[in-house]
């Protein structure tokens, strides 16, 4: 059984009809649907259910109600991403707070900070003062974190070992070297691998020499859909309908496969313990 432990399901790529990335003995191949037929196709290949972290106000309601409609299939975290932070208003902070009580957050993300975009010293004030505000409704309600940082390891490791946060979580989309890894390892968190270990060998080099040396303890498995696809190159489809692709869970028989080649284990080995990690970090 796998974990999707990151997917955003509830964004308007998935409305009506849409091409994904299906998967099926390791071999990737365009199909099309509706989220349905995508869940019907995910289940059928072992996913046992995703994460979706909220990235923003104005999606909340279009996420929680998804979740409402398959209470078995998705867990819900609530947070603002930290690139939508910037106009979200500080005053509906406490958003946050009461939906991820209401509607029983199993964490609270993304959060964290990015400084891929160009920022000034003021906006990065106010990634880093929405990060802490996050960090402390996480501490109060016992909750892990579902942290993006982007850029900014420096400035968001600072942030933890000062907060010396209890509840770990995990790393979104890491793609960072072994030494920032267990940077983060230390403090309580674990790493999530997705679509990147998947892309070209210029892309997914550093990642692939990471998690060579990660404790396998430490791995969760996660896509970020619709984003961060892997590498589509040998997928039967014009270019075109590769760029029109949504990235899906069904990738991560592969990402597992990939991790086992890497580690040289055996791939249900790995599979057993990333699934138990991520009923591990999230108290499921």
């Amino acid at each position: 059984m796998i974990i999707d432990s990151h997917a955003h399901y509830s964004v308007f790529q998935y409305k009506n009809q849409f091409p994904f990335v299906d998967g099926k003995d390791g071999v990737l191949f365009r199909n099309h649907g509706a989220k349905k037929e995508l869940f019907a196709r995910m289940k059928e290949e072992n996913i046992a259910f995703f994460i979706e972290p909220s990235v923003r106000f104005e999606n909340l309601e279009n996420q929680l109600s998804l979740a409402s409609e398959y209470p078995s299939f998705i867990r819900s975290a609530v947070g603002v991403h930290p690139k939508y932070c910037l106009y979200a208003p500080w005053e509906e902070r406490e958003t946050i707070r009461r939906f991820a009580e209401e509607h029983h957050a199993i964490a609270i993300g993304e959060t964290g900070l990015d400084y891929s975009i160009e920022l000034t010293d003021e906006e990065k004030e106010t990634q880093k003062n929405w990060f802490s505000y996050q960090l402390s409704i996480a501490r109060e309600l016992r909750l892990p974190l579902i942290l993006h940082i982007r850029d900014a390891d420096e400035a968001a490791l600072e942030i933890l070992n000062r907060e010396k946060f209890p509840f770990g979580g995990v790393v979104h989309c890491f793609g960072g070297d072994l030494q920032t890894a267990k940077a983060y390892i230390a403090l309580g968190f674990t790493l999530g691998i997705g679509g990147r270990l998947l892309q070209k060998e210029k892309d997914s080099a550093l990642l692939k020499k990471t998690v060579q040396g990660l404790p396998l303890s430490s791995v969760l498995v996660e896509t970020d859909a619709p984003y961060v696809p892997p590498d589509l190159s040998a997928v039967e489809a014009s270019d075109k309908q590769k760029q029109k692709m949504r990235n899906s869970s069904l990738i991560l028989p592969n990402v597992i496969q990939e991790i086992a080649r890497l580690k040289d284990l055996d791939v249900s080995a790995v599979e057993t313990s990333v699934f138990e990690n991520t009923l591990r970090v999230f108290h499921l």
